[in-house]
């Protein structure tokens, strides 16, 4: 085998303009793929890197739930103290939920995200400390009484500058003074994707971290994500059952509650309904992971097409090689060298290509990861997600090149191992000429085949993104500036956060070069919604049906200030409504869905429960439909409050309209909030058009990556059409010749060449049509305001490759129209 592979090395040495074609066209390939499983790993296989994760299970509920919902697979922290006290199946069980607190020290203080936990949520996920203790069940005793955290390690460096004197230091979170009581270990950052906590809260102290809201103790509030490690012998099944059992026993205890009073009985027996789940948790649950699930699947099946067309290229390339080494193999073969070890010897020089392809490709991976993360929807996920080359990286490339060195290497191995000896020692190389050529127009055809499915799934991709950013989102995002901004996390009540966004909202609007201001408390464009049940005076609706339009709390001119123009009624003013009724606008789908060709104003509008209870919202304005979520989404009905209205107050998003350039008031914004208020930091500012691409980042990495690798393909095809071509004329000189001597045109030649090249693509169009049938099945969720089997993309697709051929084919078809028939003919 040594010897095979220093043969190997001499043998690639001495044609280094094939190796170097072959390497960086293997290393495209793997280095694609590479790049994708990074992700692909680090998104949706690697489980946490906490102790046993494979016995982790998520609790939570599926169906109707009568009360108000803060995340996904969440339940009330009632439910998961009745949980942790009655079960049976687990050895122990933790919730979690992850929010944004500002954190003080010092003179300094910066807004950072914070995750409340419970006090087994260290010792359950086997987690210990890096400095000081990590919480026990002591530091979950009652509200309010474990002002306590632990740092995050990586926030412990950047912040503290691995200060071991830390630990008894104390440190003020939304103004209230908490003991650093230790470091978590590093390596660890929370059980979700995408959210990396830099400290942690005990789940008392809940007020403290979220004092527009509390809900610690309310049963109709559900925000707490839960685990549970199954206790030995327990699989998943089973805790499910037991956990069924002690859900319905709690619901049925809930339902006897005073609330209930007030609830229909059909959304009671809905409620009833309703039953527990137990889900794998190892991997724990991201937000990101399910935004990204589709896309890089869709993003595997491209590079896997990607690597079989490198490899059916470096085939070629062997194929074509062979006419030179046919004699050498030859002469092998007659001094008694069996066909397996020839085969064995060019099998070597294979994987010795992919070895090298694979080398190449680690960079490839390297430096196309990084890129990939530019495009990645936050910082989040940029700070989850590493671009570093890791064991399984590292192993998942070695066996791509292996696999690869079998794909493009063993068939040509066996072509090339059983030669005409005869004719190949008498120099006619020509002579199995016939089974050589077949097989490099094959994987030409397959080459072709392939492109063209990669071209028509990059070209519905960039279709469906044009489409996205050529829609009307129903506001004017041009000079648009936006922040976000929460006094109550500086120590203020709702009154005194209500008169804090007052007099923002009044300096800013006051600031040189702004037109406008608003504020509202659900951001537009991050895909966020709120929802509720109401009723809808004068329209009956029918059991089971969905009432429950969005909503948005805003303050006046707030639709000014976005360019969303009012079609009928008046904006919010500082009057808001009456003190029988407060006020409420709604856009055009709520007002058709509910009201038909009736205007709307003047009707009344009240929420769920109690049922009876008068209606206590007047509608007083129709604002033109928008999309509020992402330019993706669906147009929902969408209610407006006032947000002096509520008796709340937290976090808002203050949209300011400019005459100049957005970016030039970044600093005249900064200053004029420090001197309302220096303790209140302001963050995620940015400009609206930022922020509407931002929010295509998802849509940008598919139709980004789809075309990169649609063109890859399609040079690799290119140069596969020109080899196979080029070879051809090489073999077809004589016949050529001989063509031309007995009078036969230059351009008919050259025709003929042409027409050759066009019936092999024509071939590997005929076999991609049906493949892309599987192709549009895939990537149809994908896709907006474009049909998966749009004919355009198609014909642009197929245009796209037969000039790829024509281009292919040309250098080939214009040497052969050259040929000397004296020359040729001499030799005759």
């Amino acid at each position: 085998m040594l010897r095979d592979l220093r043969f190997a090395l001499r043998t690639l040495a001495r044609a280094p303009g094939f190796t170097a074609i072959a390497v960086v066209s293997l290393a495209l390939g793997i280095g694609a793929n590479s790049a994708v499983f990074t992700l692909f790993d680090q998104v949706l296989l690697r489980l946490l890197p906490v102790r046993d994760p494979e016995t982790l299970v998520m609790v939570a509920s599926r169906g109707s739930h009568t009360g108000n919902n803060r995340g996904s697979n969440v339940i009330s922290y009632p439910m998961f103290e009745d949980y942790r006290e009655r079960n049976q199946v687990f050895s122990g069980m933790l919730c979690r939920f992850g929010t944004e607190v500002n954190l003080g020290w010092d003179d300094a203080a910066e807004r950072t995200s914070a995750e409340l936990v419970s006090g087994e949520y260290f010792e359950l996920l086997g987690v210990g400390p890096a400095l000081g203790r990590v919480f026990t069940a002591q530091d979950e005793t009652a509200p309010g009484a474990n002002p306590v955290i632990v740092l995050d390690h990586e926030l412990w460096r950047h912040r503290f500058a691995a200060d071991p004197a830390v630990v008894g230091r104390a440190v003020r979170v939304n103004g209230h003074p908490m003991t650093v009581v230790g470091v978590a270990a590093p390596g660890f950052g929370g059980v979700s994707l995408g959210f990396r906590p830099s400290l942690y809260i005990p789940v008392t102290m809940k007020a403290i971290a979220t004092p527009s809201w509390d809900h610690l103790e309310d049963r109709r509030s559900r925000w707490v994500q839960v685990y549970g490690r199954l206790a030995p012998g327990v699989v998943r099944e089973q805790a499910e059952a037991s956990i069924g059992a002690i859900y319905k026993q709690i619901i049925q205890d809930e339902v006897k509650e005073e609330f209930f009073s007030d609830v229909s009985a059909y959304n009671t027996e809905q409620f009833l309904a309703s039953n527990a789940v137990v889900l794998p948790g190892g991997q724990g649950y991201s937000n990101v992971r399910r935004a990204l699930e589709v896309p890089l699947r869709i993003l595997g099946a491209l590079v896997g097409l990607v690597l079989l067309i490198a490899c059916a290229n470096v085939s070629n390339l062997l194929v074509a090689r062979a006419a030179a080494r046919e004699r050498e193999i030859s002469i092998r073969l007659g001094l008694g060298a069996s066909r397996g070890r020839i085969v064995r010897q060019l099998l070597v020089e294979s994987f010795l290509l992919a070895a090298l392809g694979a080398a190449l490709g680690l960079v490839v991976s390297y430096w196309t990861t990084r890129a990939l993360l530019l495009l990645a929807p936050d910082d989040q996920v940029r700070l989850a997600i590493s671009s570093a080359i890791d064991a399984r990286v590292l192993g998942f490339n070695l066996a791509v090149a292996a696999l690869a060195a079998i794909l493009f290497g063993l068939l040509p191995a066996l072509q090339v191992s059983r030669p005409d000896l005869v004719g190949a020692l008498k120099e006619q190389a020509g002579s199995i000429a016939g089974g050589r050529a077949r097989l490099r127009r094959t994987l030409v055809v397959v080459q072709v085949a392939l492109s063209l499915v990669l071209l028509m799934g990059s070209g519905l991709f960039l279709r469906s993104l044009r489409h996205l950013r050529a829609l009307d989102p129903g506001f004017e995002p041009t000079n648009l500036v936006r922040f976000k901004i929460d006094p109550m996390l500086s120590g203020y009540d709702v009154e005194g956060a209500k008169t804090f966004y007052g007099e923002l909202q009044e300096r800013l609007a006051a600031l040189p070069g702004v037109v406008s201001a608003g504020l509202a408390v659900v951001a537009i464009m991050e895909g966020d919604e709120w929802d509720s049940t109401v009723r809808v005076e004068g329209y009956r609706s029918q059991d089971g049906e969905d009432m429950n339009p969005h909503f948005n709390s805003v303050s006046p001119r707030y639709f000014e200030t976005l360019g969303m123009r009012l079609v009928a009624g008046r904006d919010f003013d500082e009057g808001i409504g009456t003190p029988a009724r407060k006020a409420v606008i709604v856009n055009e789908t709520f007002a058709r869905r509910y009201f038909g060709d009736r205007s709307p104003l003047g009707y009344h509008l009240g929420w769920d429960s109690p049922p009876d209870a008068p209606p206590d919202l007047e509608i007083v304005g129709v604002v033109a439909d928008a999309r509020y979520e992402g330019l993706g989404n669906e147009i929902p009905r969408q209610m407006f409050v006032a947000y002096r209205q509520n008796d709340w107050a937290g976090e808002m998003t203050v949209y300011l309209r400019t005459g100049l350039p957005a970016e030039q008031t970044f600093a005249a914004v900064r200053d004029e909030v420090r001197r309302l208020d220096p303790r209140i930091p302001l963050y995620e500012m940015n400009t609206m058009e930022d922020q509407l691409d931002r929010s295509l980042a998802i849509q940008k990495l598919v139709a980004f990556l789809s075309s990169a690798f649609g063109a890859l393909a399609t040079v690799l095809a290119l140069v596969g059409l020109y080899g196979v071509t080029a070879y051809g004329v090489a073999r077809r000189s004589r016949e050529i010749g001989i063509r031309m001597a007995l009078g036969a045109a230059s351009s008919t030649v050259v025709r003929g060449v042409l027409v050759e090249v066009l019936a092999l693509c024509a071939v590997g169009v005929a076999i991609a049509l049906p493949a892309t049938w599987f192709l549009t099945r895939l990537v149809e969720s994908q896709l907006h305001g474009v049909e998966p089997r749009d004919p355009v993309s198609f014909a642009l697709a197929i245009g796209a490759l037969l000039l790829v051929a024509v281009a292919a084919g040309a250098l080939p078809a214009r040497r052969a129209s050259r040929v000397d028939p004296a020359e040729v003919l001499r030799y005759e």
